[in-house]
This record gives C-alpha cells, sequence and structure tokens, in this order.
C-alpha cells in the first residue's frame, strides 16, 4: 500500500509545482497527474484490502467498476464516477481535440477546474475507506531568488 502511497504523494506535489509555476499553462500534464493521483489511491485501497485489481485500465475497470458483473473489489457508484470522469479527461487532454491549440488550452484549462473537483470527491471517498490522501506532505514552492 505505502508505495501507491508514495506515488500518489509524489504526482500531487508535481502537481502542486506546476500549478504554483505555470499556473496558466500545462493543463493537459495537470489533469493527467490528477489522474494518476486517483489511481494510485485507488491501487493503494486494493492493497490495504489485499486485493490485484490488475495493472492495465482495462483490468481496473473489469476488477473494480460496480457497472460489471462481480468484480472482485467493487467501489460505490458515485467513487466510479468520479475516477471514470478523471480517466476520461485526463484520454481527452492526452489524445483528442488538438485542432486549435488556442481552444484547446482554454477547454483544458476548464476541465482542470472539474477534475480538481472529482478528485477532492474521490479523495473523501477513499478517506472513508480508510486510505487518506490529504495526509500526503505537498511541497511549498519557494519564490526564486534573484542572482
Amino acid at each position: 500500500m505505502q508505495n501507491h502511497i508514495d506515488q500518489a504523494s509524489h504526482n500531487q506535489n508535481f502537481h502542486s509545482c506546476i500549478q504554483g509555476q505555470f499556473a496558466t499553462n500545462f493543463f493537459d500534464w495537470k489533469i493527467t497527474v490528477l489522474f494518476y493521483i486517483a489511481l494510485h489511491g485507488l491501487k493503494a485501497l486494493a492493497s490495504k484490502r489485499g486485493i490485484d485489481i490488475g495493472e492495465t485500465h482495462i483490468d481496473i475497470e473489469r476488477n473494480v467498476s460496480p457497472l460489471r458483473n462481480s468484480p472482485i473489489m467493487a467501489i460505490s457508484k458515485n467513487a466510479w464516477n468520479e475516477y471514470k470522469s478523471l480517466f476520461r479527461y485526463s484520454q481527452v487532454a492526452r489524445y483528442e481535440g488538438i485542432t486549435d491549440f488556442e481552444t484547446f488550452q482554454k477547454l483544458k484549462e476548464s476541465d482542470h477546474g472539474f477534475c480538481v473537483l472529482h478528485l477532492d470527491k474521490f479523495k473523501k471517498y477513499l478517506k472513508g475507506q480508510g486510505v487518506d490522501l490529504d495526509l500526503i506532505p505537498v511541497i511549498e514552492q519557494s519564490p526564486e531568488q534573484p542572482d
């Protein structure tokens, strides 16, 4: 479990860094990082329960989605919807919609805000299941000193 908590912490710190230093840029990467925080939170929960939910996104959906037949670790429908929303936003951010770069960036900025909300809700679910990602220490950014 701890290895997934550590990776979620690493990802959360990276998100804080890029959000702090590049507040108006790189929303595709910010969205992707938020999804991977959720993924490692989910894997931490599975590890806590002693369940192997798989390595691929297909395995994870098959083994976790409450909408599937006999998943080995079903989570609540609301939690699944939050996780799946983060997954979809991260796919779009990485692979779709880049016909007009400026418009795409504006859309990703909006999507990033939604992803922050989805992750917050998913983290609340995880906390209720005994995996508290809010205990992860976040590295504070210090302003760069002029030379």
